[in-house]
């Protein structure tokens, strides 16, 4: 019968396997493929790595086989918990091996009793040859009761046996070689416990014969009382990033060109909704995995989250919320949520997507942009009947078009759901993740920028290519709305909020708004371009307008959105996006008429789009 206990916040679940007790630590939020690490020897020892990787989803597997030392029968015990693990819970089949001193001789065996089975093998100050350790015959200082142990553990009979034994783990390494099992290992210089020389580097000596190599950590510190074998563990999330690289399941990404290093300095910018803008959510997550991962670089972050706004408004703040902020080497952008949820026509998810990106290549050719496609309740319907959700189809076309990598969330949580891993009612809960959604999230966008930046690539920036909609907002920008001309009824307000207690923005309250709340009241705006529009705060009185450009009627534009009732809404309002390349005179009348559920006939223009 399982058993649970909490490790540091995740949840461990305890069960027998042939006697012995193992247990898996959870992840709160899983990784596609269920991926593990497989601890061979003290669980609680230098359990950074560990901890780090529950935290990006991977499970962490144990099997207490203590005082077996790595013997035949300790490795028939590995072969049972790895059955139970993989056919009754549902593991992935080839996890990576965790071992810490004695653990070597676990690991190494296993892996060359089952290479087929091990994706990777890391281990800390391991023990590659008996006669080492415990036997002391080399330069360590040995462990004369546990080396009466292992003459227990292997049948040794005598002496000259136990020193013949060649089925050590440099022994065997020949196998873990031909198999090309990834290799990585954390020693100190001055270890008198396991000797550097008579373990690790004899061992990537032999390795070298057999045209394999080893990553290698070391370090020289040690203390008299641990005699160089206990330190503090170093290189932790380069490390975990070894266990990711060659444990991951399957890949919702699509990398296209990749991206390119990261210098001394970086700045990363992340243009996106509320999603985004959460706090403790993915963009944390990310930043914080971004610092740890390579700290070598001084990152900046530039945070332009906005609730509520999709593709389009995005093409028209970008110089304002992002480029003055900072030159990115790296943009996110997310609009998928939003896009639909806004009512925005499938050209104008392609006319605001590619505006941000044509934008930047064009003024910022070596940014690197990454598409996200975060998941709502429709698009985890629509793949269920085995349909792309439309407006992942329309951002895929810019994506594929300008070589940038993205990533589709919406098809993993889709997958992943219709798996059983975990429901949207009780694990997402929201179009605004919980937190089990913002990690799913932020494993996956960690995955990609680990694959990405793997992935050698021509440092020459590409060129523009042919825009996939020659109406697409690439010269989007804000115009203020001090600039409009002949007000009648309308007033500067230098600093708007409302009166009426709904909630607001950041962004869109206490700045410059061109307000009036009277039919019949107008304003005029000289632009040169060939789209125009308002951005707006559209709220509980928001009314309609009359549009007129260079003296011909345009279509009228109801303001009240579905969310106007509780809230003023930045909202934007395309009013024409097929002029003509040039100069353009619009004038905008408040109408007399309302949306039913109105209560005024409002006008609050906080910016003007134009491109």
């Amino acid at each position: 019968m399982d058993r649970i206990t909490d490790w540091f916040g995740f949840r461990r679940v305890s069960f027998s396997v042939s006697g012995k007790e193992g247990w898996l630590t959870e992840p709160k939020s899983v990784q596609p493929g269920k991926p593990w690490v497989w601890r061979a020897s003290f669980p609680d020892f230098h359990a950074e790595i560990d901890r780090a990787l529950l935290a990006a989803g991977w499970h962490i597997g144990y099997l207490e086989t203590g005082e077996m030392l790595g013997c035949d029968a300790a490795l028939d015990l590995w072969d049972a918990f790895y059955e139970e693990v993989t056919k009754n819970r549902g593991l992935a089949i080839k996890p990576a091996l965790e071992a810490v001193s004695r653990g070597g001789l676990y690991a190494y065996r296993y892996a060359a009793r089952h290479p087929e089975r091990i994706a990777a093998l890391y281990a800390d100050t391991p023990v590659m040859d008996l006669k080492s350790w415990p036997g002391g015959k080399g330069k360590g200082v040995g462990a004369p009761a546990v080396w009466k142990i292992a003459f227990e553990r292997y049948g040794f009979q005598s002496e000259a046996e136990a020193l013949a034994y060649a089925q050590n783990p440099l022994d065997i390494l020949s196998t873990i070689a031909k198999a090309k099992i990834p290799l990585r290992h954390v020693i100190s210089l001055n270890d008198r416990v396991v000797p550097a020389e008579e373990n690790t580097l004899e061992a990537q000596r032999r390795l070298k014969k057999w045209g394999a190599t080893m990553e290698l950590v070391t370090v020289a510190e040690g203390t008299s009382e641990s005699q160089g074998h206990h330190f503090p563990l170093p290189a932790v999330a380069e490390s975990a990033e070894f266990f990711k690289r060659f444990t991951r399941g399957k890949s919702y990404h699509t990398l296209r060109r990749g991206l390119k290093a990261f210098g001394p300095k970086a700045t990363v910018a992340f243009l996106g909704g509320s999603i985004t803008f959460s706090q403790n959510g993915w963009r944390d997550r990310v930043e914080q995995w971004l610092v740890a991962r390579f700290p070598q670089t001084q990152f900046t972050f530039i945070r332009a989250g906005i609730p509520s706004l999709g593709s389009v408004p995005h093409a028209f703040r970008l110089e304002t919320d992002v480029l003055a902020q900072g030159t990115p080497d790296l943009l996110f952008v997310e609009a998928a949520v939003n896009d639909p949820s806004n009512f925005t026509t499938p050209e104008r998810m392609v006319r605001g997507l590619e505006g941000v990106v044509r934008h930047v290549r064009a003024t910022l050719p070596h940014c690197d942009i990454i598409h996200l496609h975060f998941a709502m309740p429709e698009h985890v319907q629509s793949w269920k009947q085995g349909k792309m959700p439309l407006v992942v189809a329309q951002h895929e076309k810019v994506a594929e078009r300008y070589q940038n990598p993205s990533l589709d969330l919406t098809r993993e949580v889709a997958e992943r759901i219709a798996a059983g891993e975990f429901t949207w009612e009780q694990d997402f809960k929201d179009l605004h993740p919980s937190p089990f959604g913002h990690q799913l999230y932020a494993n996956s966008i960690t995955h990609l920028l680990d694959a990405a930046l793997s992935t050698p690539r021509p440092s020459k920036p590409l060129s523009l290519p042919k825009p996939v909609d020659s109406r697409s907002y690439a010269m989007g920008r804000y115009v203020l709305p001090s600039e409009a001309t002949q007000l009648a009824g309308f007033a500067l307000d230098p600093s708007w909020q409302p009166t009426d207690g709904k909630g607001t923005r950041e962004g869109f309250v206490r700045v410059p708004a061109l307000v009036s709340t009277t039919p019949g009241s107008h304003f005029t705006l000289a632009f040169t371009g060939k789209t125009v529009g308002l951005m707006i705060a559209a709220g509980p009185d928001t009314g309609t307008l009359e549009v007129i450009i260079d003296g011909k009627p345009y279509p009228a534009q109801d303001t009240f959105t579905p969310w106007s009732g509780g809230l003023h809404l930045p909202w934007a309002v395309i009013l024409a996006d097929d002029l003509k390349l040039g100069a353009h005179t619009l004038t905008v009348t408040l109408s007399g008429k309302r949306h039913p559920q109105a209560t005024g006939t409002a006008l609050r223009v906080v910016y003007f789009l134009v491109s």
